[in-house]
């Protein structure tokens, strides 16, 4: 397949998807750019790897960001540390080069990617109101995101912040 219809498969399954799809594609991507930079740094190659991981590191973003803005709901607060956690971890291993930090994060996406491919093999694509609501609303940024407060028993949830 040549490029160009590549990207407008790519496009038209993006702008198509159920909101549980659109999350199962960015954990996807995100897994597979934490691969992409573990095999540069096997290669010595720190320049792709660095760059594998800022995207990874976005796409982590995007999954804050897609959370629901008012961090009302319980599973929202903990998805949101979930993901802070995955981030941080992403962060330190691409400034220490260090594939078992990266690994700590590949697993936690592993285990949300297995748990987003559940739902969408349930609710096939169809679209479902109450999902999109409650945990995968859309996906594309919002306002900026305060990860600086804190959960409903007292954990603080990262002590830094996303700028959309």
């Amino acid at each position: 397949m040549n490029y160009a219809a590549r990207e407008e498969y790519l496009t038209t399954e993006v702008m198509t998807a159920a909101p549980q799809k659109l999350q199962l594609l960015l954990l996807d991507a995100a897994i597979l750019l934490g691969g992409r930079a573990k095999r540069h740094w096997s290669k010595q190659e720190h320049e792709p790897a660095f760059e594998a991981l800022v995207h990874c590191q976005r796409i982590v973003t995007q999954l804050i960001n897609g959370l629901a803005p008012n961090f009302e709901s319980a599973v929202v607060r903990q998805m949101a540390a979930v993901y802070g956690y995955v981030y941080r971890t992403i962060v330190l291993a691409t400034a220490n080069r260090d594939a078992q930090k990266l690994d700590e994060a590949m697993r936690v996406l592993d285990a949300e990617r297995e748990t987003w491919r559940q739902v969408c093999e349930r609710l096939g694509t169809r679209r479902v109101d109450a999902v999109s609501e409650a945990i995968a609303a859309p996906v594309f940024a919002r306002a900026p995101l305060d990860l600086q407060s804190t959960t409903s028993t007292g954990d603080r949830l990262g002590g830094f912040s996303f700028e959309a």
